[in-house]
């Protein structure tokens, strides 16, 4: 496959789909489109991994598809979050996403592979979107994309690529947009507008409307989801008093009752947390927007024009591909993931583990390296040639120089005294040059803590010593150890006192002080409740900064 070339896999709820795109004059060129329905119970969450590797081997045997490829996750099997951090270095943004995630997640950091996607970033504040996956998901996975002869190379999130498409197929066109993808197990929400965007997964897909059919018609998951198809796809033709075709208008009128309900609920929470205006058109996407009647009850109900989205307007397909209205369906994805470099501010995260992606830089560098190694292995030869040959006058040059070094070799002694005198006398130097530059670090320092100390607010340092010390190699280290007091407005007693938001604020006031230049770590703050226990308004601390060795005080 062409270096320009992509193998790009959409592996969604209910079915597999492999596109080759290319870039072709600013735009993108679909040159090989496939798509396998994944057989499984989808009832069953843990059986999509078993029914993912098995299409993905039909489809590089069937297909003969191979080499390096990007895999999409579906929003049912991520995690995404908005986080709001304090804005810091970017080199110490992700210790900070890290931090706030664990706040705002069901489970730990060390169980997942994340990545951050920046939204937005005003100097004091940095929203980004959170988004994770569970390690065992995305290791097996890996090795379910390895069995199928393929190399990952990048795991992309569905629910950030709706974005990507949007601005592809419709640039230059700011009207605030929701675009609505109903999947198989969750429904993802993009509003967006010439700002930026806002996005959140709902679990409500169109297996929620199986289910309703199979608890009303006392059928298995299999047998209703085969209902659904026929009777939505007009394939089953039922009379119109027939009981079965009432229940099945019922549960597809409480399914879009309850879309419709949980769609009002978030564009409430978005115009909240965005301050936002409401949508001004609807899109629809994913194969549950083709439920009949689904985009004129969002039209009822939200009051906006609702329309179908159609991600291939500035996409060029191969002739040998029949433009079915249906690859707009199963194309959404995978164009928002080929058109995140043509667009600007293309939004995406990476879900490959590190030690993979290191792996795979090391492979692509392999055949450089054997090619070092032959060179390397080979370079001896000419010059052993050429001894031979020339080994008559490699002897007469050696004794030229010996007699020229002759009398560099007496003044040996008297050099080495001059360097080693040399050498202390820019010892000296360095230490007066490291004792003034100190003393300016130490003023930028603590006006950096006195700016820090005002926008924290109620909170003062009665104590700051110095710890100096040596690691075991000689290298210095430098802690400051800073001891103060929080005010504590709310009253103490009867147990009104949250703890953990005045340890939280404790917290935030350790990573502002991580932001300083010259701190590369702020420890864990000790905290001492007594105060507050014997009905003092102070809650005195203590944290530990480690200074960068680079920058000392």
């Amino acid at each position: 496959m062409s270096s320009s070339k992509r193998l790009i896999i959409n592996c969604g709820a209910s079915c597999v789909t492999a596109a080759v795109i290319s870039p072709l004059s600013g735009g993108l060129q679909v040159e090989h489109i496939v798509s396998e329905n994944l057989q499984y119970d989808y009832s069953d969450d843990d059986a999509w991994q078993n029914a993912v590797a098995a299409a993905l081997r039909n489809l590089t045997h069937t297909h003969k598809l191979s080499g390096s490829a990007t895999l999409i996750l579906p929003g049912s099997q991520v995690l995404t979050r908005p986080i709001r951090i304090p804005f810091v270095d970017p080199a110490k943004r992700a210790q900070t996403i890290a931090f706030e995630a664990q706040q705002n997640i069901p489970f730990q950091l060390h169980e997942v592979v994340w990545d951050s996607q920046e939204v937005s970033d005003d100097g004091v504040e940095t929203e980004v979107l959170f988004v994770a996956c569970k390690s065992a998901v995305i290791n097996e996975f890996c090795s379910s994309a390895a069995a199928a002869g393929l190399v990952v190379e990048h795991i992309s999130a569905a629910t950030l690529l709706d974005y990507n498409a949007l601005q592809f197929a419709y640039p230059g066109e700011a009207e605030d947009t929701l675009l609505i993808n109903v999947g198989a197990r969750s429904t993802n929400l993009l509003f967006a507008n010439d700002e930026g965007f806002f996005i959140r997964n709902i679990q409500i897909g169109g297996n929620t409307l199986t289910q309703s059919i199979a608890d009303s018609l006392g059928k298995s998951f299999a047998q209703a989801e085969e209902i659904k198809q026929k009777f939505f796809s007009g394939s089953a033709d039922y009379a119109e008093d027939d009981s079965r075709a009432k229940v099945l208008n019922t549960s597809a009128d409480a399914f879009m009752r309850r879309l419709s309900q949980e769609i009002t609920r978030s564009i409430v929470n978005y115009r909240r947390q965005k301050n936002g205006t409401a949508p001004k058109r609807i899109l629809l996407s994913g194969g549950g927007s083709m439920l009949r009647g689904l985009s004129d009850k969002l039209a009822e109900t939200q009051k906006v024009p609702v329309e179908f989205f159609d991600p291939l307007l500035n996409v060029t397909l191969d002739g040998s591909i029949t433009p079915e209205p249906s690859l707009r369906l199963h194309l959404g994805e995978i164009i928002g993931e080929a058109c995140r470099d043509l667009i600007p501010n293309g939004a995406g995260v990476n879900l490959l583990p590190g030690d993979i992606q290191s792996e795979m830089a090391f492979s692509k560098k392999k055949p450089l390296l054997i090619a070092a190694a032959l060179c390397l292995a080979l370079s001896p030869l000419p010059a052993y040639l050429s001894y031979k040959s020339n080994n008559a006058e490699l002897k007469q040059q050696v004794q030229q120089v010996r007699a020229q070094t002759a009398p560099l070799t007496a003044r040996q002694g008297s050099i080495q005294a001059n360097l080693d005198q040399a050498n202390s006398l820019l010892e000296q130097i360095t230490k007066v040059e490291g004792l003034m530059n100190s003393k300016t670090n130490w003023i930028q320092f603590f006006a950096e803590l006195q700016d820090i100390l005002y926008k924290a607010e109620d909170v003062w340092i009665d104590d700051l010593k110095v710890q100096r010390g040596t690691t075991d190699t000689g290298l210095a280290t430098y802690e400051i150890l800073v001891s103060g007091q929080m005010l504590v407005r709310e009253s103490a007693e009867d147990g009104q006192v949250n703890q953990e938001v005045l340890a939280n604020r404790i917290r935030r006031l350790q990573a502002s002080f991580e932001s300083s230049r010259y701190i590369s770590e702020a420890k864990s703050p000790t905290i001492s409740w007594s105060t507050l226990n014997k009905g003092l308004n102070v809650l005195p601390f203590s944290i530990n900064l480690v200074v960068d060795a680079t920058k000392p005080l």
